[in-house]
């Protein structure tokens, strides 16, 4: 028994020591910032305080207090070198995601006593694609996790331990500044308090609820008014919503936190659905409260997407992930040993492979930028597309820049030699995240090509 004990507090430890090593390998990698980080960071660099809480440009949406800790960061210490300032912009999602490490150990430890379901939930929980990647990227979505861990852990105290501390009641209060996906774990936790612990309701709903009545009127309305058509639109255009039309789509979705590849996502996501429905069951008198513990802000969470309130895409959803966890690791059907160890396999294989190789992020703005501004010359421009966001928060002089409208895209359109050839004669270098392969039109003279992942072309006109 001592022996088992040990080799599970080693497990245990070495896990927690693995996980903090690749997710500072992720960190300190450094990679150039993509898109949808550049067009948050731009929003950061060019926006006062005030106007952090009434609505992003470029189509983002991020709470409230971690843009302002974000901007506050930035501008107290203002790093000159933008290597410096990528790793302090990273910085808070990086402390986040190691911090929700420990606090998740902590956390399944309340739910779970068997030591196989616990060491199966801390490694698939470690090894993450996706957990991981959010380490690395100036992005809110560490963070959420962070602040959905900890009140689960809270609503857990309250419901089950029946114990309350008044800073419970602070914490949920502030959680949706810091956390837009908390409305989720709030709502649904409340709805358990109000059934089986209702004195404790209103020690913790009247804070939550004046915090929420100012919040709505300082951010939530503003931010919805600003970005919601916008945001509406995007995410309809890219099957973002749970949809009886797609019944597959929740299994793309859940397995794009492990892999990037459509078909090995749609495997993975069903298979990890299926081992989660299957730990839901059997539902009885002395367990049924647990199981609606974990299972309903999922439920919650999809209905609202259902309704098009909400999209689940991965990033969005890793919120939950903490859930699926201790779901997936609860299952005790038949072959419980061999799909337990499948299920550790699979987020081994899939973490290890794509903290390695990023995929799609890795578009070497900040290279190609270095390199076209140690050759451009006073009078000559720098031409960007639509994707222009993760250049132009790397580029000093931003007065050279001339942006096209229509933009190029990875196919490199016949529209986009028609507004190239629109432009005054001159010398410009046309930064595009792919190589168009020499596909400018007749009359445009290329002078030179620098290929990275992402293409500095310079031409003459």
């Amino acid at each position: 028994m001592h022996k088992e004990k040990n080799v599970y507090n080693y497990g245990i430890i070495a896990i927690v020591i693995l996980g903090i090593l690749i997710r500072c390998f992720a960190y300190f990698r450094n990679i150039s910032f993509w898109g949808d980080e550049a067009a948050l960071a731009l929003n950061i660099m060019n926006k006062s305080y005030l106007e952090l809480f009434k609505g992003l440009d470029y189509l983002q949406v991020a709470p409230p207090m971690f843009l302002v800790m974000s901007k506050f960061l930035y501008q107290i210490l203002n790093p000159v070198y933008d290597c410096l300032r990528d790793l302090l912009l990273r910085w808070l999602p990086a402390a986040a995601g190691i911090a929700a490490i420990p606090l998740f150990y902590y956390f399944i430890k309340q739910i779970l006593k068997d030591k196989l379901s616990i060491i199966t939930g801390m490694l698939i929980f470690v090894f993450n694609t996706t957990t991981i990647l959010y380490c690395a990227q100036f992005k809110q979505y560490s963070s959420e996790l962070f602040v959905s861990i900890l009140l689960m852990i809270i609503f857990y105290k309250i419901i089950f331990e029946e114990k309350f501390r008044w800073y419970y009641s602070v914490i949920i209060a502030v959680a949706p500044w810091f956390s837009l996906s908390s409305f989720f774990i709030i709502g649904s936790c409340f709805l358990l308090v109000l059934y089986k612990r209702p004195k404790s309701l209103i020690k913790s709903y009247l804070p939550f609820s004046i915090s929420f009545i100012l919040f709505y009127f300082l951010s939530l309305r503003p931010v919805s008014n600003y970005n919601y058509e916008g945001m509406y639109t995007w995410w309809q255009n890219g099957y973002g919503f749970v949809s009886l039309l797609h019944p597959m789509r929740v299994a793309i979705r859940f397995g794009e936190m492990f892999s990037f590849n459509k078909l090995t996502a749609e495997c993975i996501g069903a298979f990890m659905l299926v081992v989660a429905v299957c730990s839901l069951f059997p539902v009885n008198k002395d367990n049924f409260l647990k199981k609606l513990f974990i299972y309903l802000p999922i439920f919650l969470t999809f209905l609202a997407s259902a309704l098009k309130l909400y999209p689940i895409e991965a990033r969005l959803i890793l919120f939950l992930y903490p859930l699926f966890v201790v779901a997936i690791s609860s299952y005790n059907f038949k072959f419980r040993k061999l799909v337990l160890a499948v299920v550790c396999l699979i987020s081994l294989a899939t973490s290890i492979y794509y903290t390695i190789n990023p995929y799609k992020f890795y578009t070497s703005a900040r290279e190609v930028v270095h390199y076209t501004e140690g050759h451009i010359k006073n009078g000559e421009k720098i031409v960007l597309d639509t994707a222009f966001h993760r250049y132009l928060y790397y580029i000093k002089n931003r007065d050279r820049v001339v942006y096209l409208k229509n933009g190029c895209g990875d196919d490199f359109t016949d529209v986009c030699n028609k507004e190239i050839e629109s432009l005054p004669n001159g010398i410009y270098y046309l930064i595009l995240k792919k190589n168009p392969g020499r596909r400018l039109a007749a009359n445009i003279k290329i002078l030179e090509e620098y290929n990275l992942y992402s293409s500095v072309i310079k031409f003459e006109k």
